[in-house]
């Protein structure tokens, strides 16, 4: 009987050093079309936008950076947005990589962001998938893009 309980304790440590070995998911950020507004007026939107990552820090980041990445590049429809604040990604981002670099990559856009709450934080297990609601300051966003060569200053924003 002690044999027996023994080889028991025995497997199951086994199978907790294994179960724990497993390498962690490492979830690189995906910019989506999952951006919604919300709401909207000539000085702020409101996006509620998705991420994916292995932790719900990692996934509201992403979620961050998905609704500034749709914004400045593919536009967010039903909003005053329609239109991408910069209309030719590849040519910006080839001509500007540094500045893109800090803004996108190092987060340098977080200054825009007014407003930034957790709507929803689905969780399997393995990964977040975050549901952000964000206010984005435009008139600022603006003014920083053109003060920076980024975009052209011209007409009524």
């Amino acid at each position: 009987m002690m044999k027996k309980n023994i080889n028991y304790f025995f497997i199951c440590v086994m199978l907790l050093i294994f179960s724990s070995c497993t390498p962690k998911m490492n979830i690189a950020f995906q910019r989506t079309g999952m951006v919604k507004c919300l709401k909207h007026d000539r000085m702020t939107i409101t996006l509620s936008s998705e991420g994916q990552a292995e932790t719900t820090g990692k996934a509201i980041n992403f979620a961050e950076r998905n609704a500034i990445e749709n914004l400045l590049f593919k536009g967010i429809p039903n909003s005053n947005q329609e239109k991408p604040l910069i209309e030719n990604e590849s040519k910006s981002l080839n001509d500007h990589s540094a500045f893109f670099e800090d803004f996108i990559s190092n987060r340098g856009f977080q200054k825009y962001i007014t407003s930034s709450l957790v709507a929803d934080d689905y969780q399997n297990g393995k990964y977040h998938l975050i549901t952000q609601n964000i206010t984005i300051d435009l008139t600022n966003l603006r003014s920083f893009l053109v003060s920076n060569g980024i975009l052209q200053k011209f007409g009524l924003f």
